[in-house]
């Protein structure tokens, strides 16, 4: 039995280390009485002098290191436990200290784990001691091995050479419900344990032969009810006095409360009760990792630290009440996973806020985040039976490392930011630099302002005619978006497409863009424009949509358009991203009778054995080859280079940029087919479009657009 005040030798040369050990087992409810040491001599003295119960001992000393303070206990005090409590020991450092007979190890970080591991260790050293004894008596007299194995507390088993149940003591009865006359002859793993499980106890079970020292064992053992408790066994050997076979006694604790206790003990400390999510515990932990391995590596990456204040929690509670708050929060802690990658951290901050830890490589990709947390806050909650509550979100954001090089300062500057952003009235959300605040500020407003474009009438198609090379005659038109912004003006299709892709907006903006383009085609078409094949450009993200031909077939049906003077241009790296679903898509598109056409040809990598499979119409030889035609050879040798690859795959070929004479003359001289670009015409709006096919019409195509 230990005694009422604990013993302790302390080898450590942090005194504030020291005092937290102290005050950590005190917390506990341990009364001891610690003595330091540092160096190897007074190690020496005080192990011998002090008589401690137990040697608790950092790994790294100035002078003096762990694995030889552990070697002197092993040859001076073989019984008394030993423990590391360092914060320096890696993994393969702790295996070679526990194979070399420390009872455990604490990190210093986690030193609410050590009385735990010190009331372990001494009930270890107890056992062992008595296991100790238990072998001497064997050896002096064998008929008291039956009393001193059955009436231990220690749950006891012993073993043939084969793993069979030769004996299983009371203490091993009550905590498994087996009795012995069920047990005895069977082997323990297909006693205890489940069918796939079985064979991996067997191997484990084989390689106590070879151990030439007793052994410790850990598993989680299938109890006659079902039941899986957690057993720490030691396993010494006997030897026959024929010395040819082996029985194995293994002595047993059930630790099932323990490493429960220490469960829930950890999820209390690192978790949240109500929602589940890292608690801010946790939450700073995970900062520091990232913001240490990001050093380590020395990465460009940026951390986003987001905080969403979730202010409109407290109207709802004294409202409805403190459980409709809640129910509330934990909507939105689920809304808010939804929008999470893998490696991104969602935590609860405080009362009514979210933290989020986010990993990124351009500043773009947090405000992105930014505006979605916004969007899928603002949707109505149904909390209960009431439906159409709404929860007001405010949110402040700091970055890593232009705003903070720790995670503390990360998170007490974003809580600031977050109170700039309920205090705005005009601004969710709030950068804690200013200019990425301005930066983002105004990204975001642009993609607010973008995803009402389209109700607001303020996207608008201008078209620009495609020539015919041979007869000079208008042949076609391209559909090019803009955006008459009613404060900014014409927006350049190079600042709001790009957002467009990333935000998603893409999609329904290019549906639009189809039925419209359909649909004044159809206009022009009852106008008596003789066979005008109409140019729409596919994004890569509306090409991965999988109903992409049932809604050009919607698009078509509505507007009454030919589908044969339909074009859709796709561009070369998004049909080349996935070549056979490419072709998949082209084919279902090529069967309502659409004309396809491979966009800014020549920019992408191609793979030509897909390309003689895509069943293509036309290629375009993008702008950037045609500018620089008449003076870059390269240039020049690329453009013929397609003229000649769609020549011998029966496409057609379209240049587009074409601005002088010189660029025409070139074109023209090697064989393309069509031309666009500012020397016929600049892209029209629709009435000065119009205009130009009436005046085209009215001479009977006798005016041409070639000169």
């Amino acid at each position: 039995m230990r005694r009422s005040t604990l013993k302790i030798l302390i080898v450590e040369d942090d005194p504030h280390d020291v005092e937290l050990t102290r005050y950590e087992l005190a917390h506990a409810g341990i009364a001891c009485e610690l003595q330091q040491v540092e160096t190897e001599n007074e190690f020496l003295d005080a192990l011998s002098r002090y008589q401690p119960d137990i040697v608790l001992c950092d790994f790294s000393l100035p002078t003096f290191d762990g694995m030889s303070a552990l070697q002197i206990v092993r040859e001076n005090a073989p019984n008394t436990p030993f423990l590391f409590v360092s914060g320096t020991m890696g993994e393969e450092r702790a295996i070679r200290a526990l194979k070399q007979g420390a009872y455990d190890y604490v990190l210093k970080s986690n030193l609410a784990r050590l009385p735990s591991a010190v009331e372990r260790a001494l009930a270890e050293a107890h056992q062992q001691e008595m296991r100790n004894k238990m072998e001497l008596a064997l050896k002096a007299e064998r008929n008291l091995l039956s009393m001193i194995f059955d009436t231990t507390g220690a749950l006891g088993l012993m073993l043939d050479n084969d793993g069979r149940i030769l004996r299983f003591n009371q203490a091993a009865e009550r905590t498994t419900g087996y009795g012995l006359s069920e047990a005895e002859g069977k082997h323990f793993w297909d006693l205890f344990f489940p069918p796939d499980e079985r064979a991996m106890q067997r191997d484990i079970f084989l390689q106590w032969h070879v151990q030439a020292q007793p052994l410790q064992y850990q598993s989680r053992w299938l109890t006659a009810a079902g039941e899986r408790r957690e057993i720490l066994w030691s396993t010494t050997f006997l030897q026959e006095d024929g010395g040819s076979a082996f029985h194995f006694i293994c002595s047993g604790i059930d630790i099932t409360q323990w490493r429960q206790a220490e469960d829930r003990v950890h999820r209390l400390s690192n978790f949240d009760t109500l929602t589940g999510l890292p608690n801010r515990n946790l939450l700073r932990d995970r900062l520091e990792q990232g913001i240490n391995r990001v050093e380590r590596e020395r990465s460009a990456e940026l951390i986003a630290v987001i905080l969403v204040g979730v202010h409109g929690a407290i109207a709802v509670r004294e409202s409805l009440g403190l459980q409709m708050s809640e129910d509330a929060l934990c909507e939105a802690s689920l809304r808010l996973s939804g929008l999470l990658l893998h490696d991104t951290t969602l935590a609860r901050f405080g009362d009514t806020s979210f933290a989020i830890v986010l990993h990124v490589m351009e500043q773009d990709q947090i405000a992105i985040l930014v505006q979605e947390i916004i969007d899928v806050l603002d949707l109505p909650f149904h909390v209960d039976d009431h439906e159409g509550v709404y929860l007001e979100s405010n949110i402040g954001v700091t970055v890593y490392p232009n705003d903070g090089d720790n995670g503390d300062a990360l998170l007490q500057l974003a809580e600031v930011a977050m109170h700039r952003a309920t205090d705005n009235t005009l601004e969710r959300f709030q950068f804690y630099t200013p200019e990425l605040n301005n930066q983002v500020s105004h990204r975001l407003q642009m993609a607010s302002q973008l995803r009402q474009a389209i109700q607001k009438n303020e996207l608008i198609l201008h078209y620009q005619p495609q020539v015919s090379q041979v007869s000079g005659a208008i042949v076609g038109v391209e559909a090019l978006l803009r955006w008459q912004h009613p404060d900014r003006g014409t927006v350049s299709p190079l600042q709001f497409i790009p957002l467009a892709e990333e935000t998603g907006l893409i999609v329904p903006i290019g549906e639009w863009v189809l039925r419209t383009a359909c649909q004044q085609a159809k206009r022009w078409s009852d106008l008596g424009m003789p066979e005008l094949v109409m140019a729409v450009n596919l994004s890569a993200k509306q090409f991965a949509q999988k109903n992409l031909d049932t809604l050009v077939g919607d698009a078509l049906r509505e507007s009454g358009f030919d589908s044969r003077l339909l074009e859709l241009e796709l561009t070369e790296s998004a049909s080349m991203e996935s070549p056979e679903r490419s072709i998949e898509v082209m084919k279902k598109l090529k069967a309502m009778g659409v004309r396809l056409s491979i966009d800014d040809f020549g920019t992408g990598y191609s793979n030509l054995n897909y390309l003689k499979r895509f069943p293509v119409d036309q290629l375009k030889i993008d702008r950037s080859f045609v500018r620089d035609v008449t003076t870059d050879a390269d240039d020049l040798a690329i453009a013929k280079a397609v003229i000649a690859l769609a020549r011998s795959l029966h496409l057609e070929v379209l240049a587009e940029g074409v601005e002088d004479q010189g660029q025409y003359d070139i074109m023209k001289a090697n064989g393309c087919d069509k031309l666009q670009g500012y020397y016929f015409s600049k892209p029209l709006s629709v009435d000065d479009c119009t205009r130009l096919f009436e005046d085209y019409l009215a001479n009977a195509g006798a005016r041409r657009l070639i000169r």
